[in-house]
């Protein structure tokens, strides 16, 4: 089984590269295709639509046959809408590619990370699902600062030949490891599932905790971009925020596993949403955008802390019921989803009525109603004090 975790934090890895690496691209083939600003946000939309609507089958497919079977093909994928990315000559054939791309993210965070949880030993699961989280923050952040850079040198023909070279590599390589299944397994119905799922107060806190964070985390990369951009901010110091937001999100992640393996998930969920508050009620109160920039990036911990202890706290209350890790894995997915929908879209509305300082202020407040909410569906003492 050692050798699982390489290959899964590879596919995270280059999974969360490959969805921004597109980014700074989309200039470029607006440009070589002709595309209107509509088609250009289809474009990056239909990814996060394709991993919301397939996170649940995709769990449920992995449950029956085997996460690592379904690793695997979503490995090929990736490599195959990375290849189609080099030739895409029309919007439909972009939009098709990116969207299988979608499906493929699906997939290395769903039953990927199911196949990592049943390999691990469950004292260090927080710390290897913690460790799969930094590995998707470092991709997220290098995937558009080579990308640019590289395209100028290479072409974005090259690029993503190179890229898709990578991920067939990668999909032989994730063909080595031993199937692995998380013992207890139970198979049931979907409608079943989520009533056995409300059985697991872990579960239900970490339902609770990624929405929540998903939400935040959500509006914050919506508000904080435009209000530099108003300041006058140019788009590569913009990138610079968000890249020392994203260093220190890695680094916090990875410290996060290890404490949740050493005083428990709950634990640190409630210490990171009652931080999330303060941090949301200091960065209402400047005007210049300076300070907000650097309370965001300071304040990064408070919300990378929820992420990385979501996911080994879903699949800690799935050993505890009895339900297999790749169905409860989607369902957190989807929460992501939803969540990362909501924030960016009702935040950003409810700043336009008002201002970003009064919507930072209602999620300070949000925040802070969480935390008695948090604490209600963790009552008993013994989850509580879970540690793995």
């Amino acid at each position: 089984m050692r050798r699982v975790p390489p290959v899964i934090l590879s596919v995270v890895f280059l999974d969360a590269l490959l969805m921004f690496a597109l980014v700074p691209l989309l200039p470029h083939y607006v440009h070589e295709l002709g595309l209107s600003k509509s088609q250009a946000g289809a474009i990056i939309g239909v990814y996060s639509a394709a991993t919301l609507l397939f996170s649940l089958p995709i769990g449920r497919i992995a449950d029956r046959v085997g996460p690592r079977r379904i690793t695997v093909t979503g490995v090929a994928l990736l490599a195959v809408s990375t290849l189609v990315y080099a030739f895409a000559g029309s919007f439909w054939v972009l939009f098709a590619a990116r969207g299988v791309q979608g499906v493929s993210s699906a997939i290395s965070w769903t039953a990927g990370l199911a196949w990592l949880s049943a390999a691990t030993p469950p004292e260090g699961r927080g710390s290897a699902l913690g460790t799969a989280m930094t590995m998707g923050t470092l991709g997220a952040f290098l995937g558009p600062v080579l990308a640019g850079p590289v395209s100028r040198v290479l072409g974005p023909r090259d690029l993503f030949l190179a890229l898709a070279a990578i991920a067939a590599g990668l999909t032989v390589w994730s063909l080595l490891p031993r199937e692995a299944h998380a013992p207890p397994e139970q198979h049931a119905g979907l409608g079943e599932t989520f009533r056995i799922a409300l059985r697991s107060r872990l579960i239900a806190c970490a339902v609770f905790v990624m929405t929540l964070v998903a939400v935040v985390s959500g509006l914050l990369e919506t508000l904080v971009p435009l209000r530099l951009g108003v300041a006058g901010y140019s788009a590569t110091q913009i990138s610079l925020v968000l890249g020392l937001a994203g260093i220190l999100a890695a680094a916090t992640q990875t410290l996060v596993g290890r404490a949740y393996d050493r005083v428990g998930g709950l634990r640190v969920a409630y210490v990171s949403v009652a931080s999330m508050a303060v941090m949301l009620a200091v960065i209402a109160i400047p005007r210049a955008a300076l300070p907000i920039a650097l309370v965001y990036i300071i304040g990064t911990p408070t919300i990378s802390g929820q992420y990385a202890v979501a996911f080994p706290l879903a699949t800690t209350g799935a050993d505890q019921v009895g339900l297999p890790h790749g169905i409860v894995l989607g369902a957190i997915n989807v929460c992501w989803g939803l969540g990362f929908f909501v924030g960016p879209a009702l935040g950003a509305a409810i700043a336009q009525a008002t201002s970003d300082r009064l919507t930072y202020a209602l999620c300070a407040v949000l925040s802070a109603a969480a935390l008695p909410a948090l604490r209600a569906l963790a009552l008993e003492r013994r989850e509580c004090q879970e540690a793995a």
